[in-house]
């Protein structure tokens, strides 16, 4: 008697005439027992358009796959189900879908240790669905446990961990926690490869956390982002002056925003958030000017003027003062107002990630630190032979 899977196959590969050579395939490696190869190969087909039309996904599932899943690797098996997962009309029925897996998984006889990271895979996915739904109630208490979760284990699969990251993005994102999104997302971006991820959920993941960097308190260093190849997606869109904006903040370049704001005057009002924030973007960026100015100083040479800083973020002698304790304030630099001679003396300023332009323009100011050094130590040894001389 023909194993009820098989058959199921053969009826799809007369419905469906042209993936039967891969349905046949998928047959033939789950007649002899290849589950490594099988695995694959599911993988691969589900990757193919032709295997998307209709809920070919969740029929392929449901009479082909969950009769031999618990023979897989769990966590392959939970890839797969959460890409099934995303063939549903609803959040609701995904998610019902995911906790039948889950529940599957968990009573695998496989259930050791090394299920712990699909069981998490699954239930961060269960909790994006519950935000995209609106359930934020649920899902705080939930991601907080799958984040203590992902700290606790070892060998990480890259996914897991951008599945819990992106769950706790999301959270934030509902919650306009704009310094939190900016970091979860951060999270999620460095285990996830950016030419994966579909054209448009790469733009509006851009922009969102584009904005956030802009717009969260205590988020001045924009290196990290401006590296990362999401950020390209930007140029050629409608979003391009956000890009803009973004390298305006990284130099800490007034008179560019300045521009900017009056060039693309209607884009930036229409969103909300940065309208509302406007005098909170003029402080942020004023700092970020005068750390750039003094990072651009060579370290003798940081006995800088209050007039030299007054000119450069537009701010009258009152403003400068201002600054310069907000600045020490939140441990930006250090250093000392002399309000006699009207300069401030800076000992550090916070380190930073820096753009390929500004480690161009470190090398050099290395470049003229080593010449200056040379010639130091040739002078040195010059005066050395003459004193030897006499």
């Amino acid at each position: 008697m023909m194993d009820k899977m098989l058959a199921w196959l053969e009826e799809a590969q007369i419905q469906r005439p042209t993936i039967a050579a891969e349905l046949s395939e998928l047959g033939e490696l789950y007649d002899r027992k290849l589950w490594h190869q099988l695995t694959i190969k599911l993988d691969s087909c589900f990757k193919l358009p032709a295997f998307q039309d209709d809920d070919f996904p969740i029929q392929l599932y449901r009479n082909f796959i969950a009769g031999f899943s618990q023979r897989l690797n769990q966590l392959s098996v939970a890839k797969l189900a959460v890409t099934v997962s995303r063939d549903f009309s609803s959040p609701e029925d995904a998610t019902a879908f995911l906790q039948e897996v889950l529940k599957s998984v968990k009573e695998s006889k496989l259930h050791t240790h090394e299920t712990d990271q699909p069981i998490l895979f699954l239930e961060a996915h269960i909790t994006q669905n519950q935000l995209a739904l609106g359930q934020l109630a649920e899902a705080k208490p939930a991601i907080a446990d799958q984040r203590a979760q992902l700290d606790s284990l070892n060998d990480v699969d890259p996914a897991v961990s951008a599945a819990v990251h992106y769950a706790a993005s999301m959270l934030h994102k509902a919650n306009s926690d704009y310094a939190k999104f900016y970091k979860a997302t951060l999270q999620y971006l460095a285990f996830v490869s950016s030419d994966e991820l579909p054209r448009d959920f790469k733009l509006a993941l851009a922009v969102d956390v584009s904005l956030a960097a802009l717009l969260g308190e205590g988020v001045l260093n924009f290196g990290e982002l401006l590296l990362h190849p999401i950020v390209g997606v930007l140029e050629g869109s409608p979003y391009a002056w956000l890009g803009e904006v973004l390298a305006a903040f990284n130099a800490g370049d007034l008179h560019a925003y300045d521009r900017l704001c009056e060039t693309h005057a209607v884009s930036l009002n229409a969103q909300p958030a940065l309208v509302s924030h406007e005098r909170e973007l003029r402080q942020k960026i004023t700092i970020l000017c005068l750390t750039e100015l003094i990072f651009n100083l060579p370290a003798e040479e940081r006995t800088i003027p209050l007039s030299t800083i007054a000119a450069a973020t537009k701010l009258e002698a009152d403003g400068v003062e201002f600054l310069l304790m907000k600045a020490l304030s939140l441990h930006l630099i250090e250093g000392s107002i002399d309000q006699v001679a009207d300069t401030v003396q800076v000992s550090w300023v916070q380190p930073r990630v820096l753009t390929l332009p500004q480690i161009d323009g470190l090398r050099g100011r290395l470049d003229t630190w080593i010449t200056k050094v040379t010639s130091a130590a040739v002078t040195l040894e010059q005066e050395s032979v003459g004193l030897l001389d006499g």
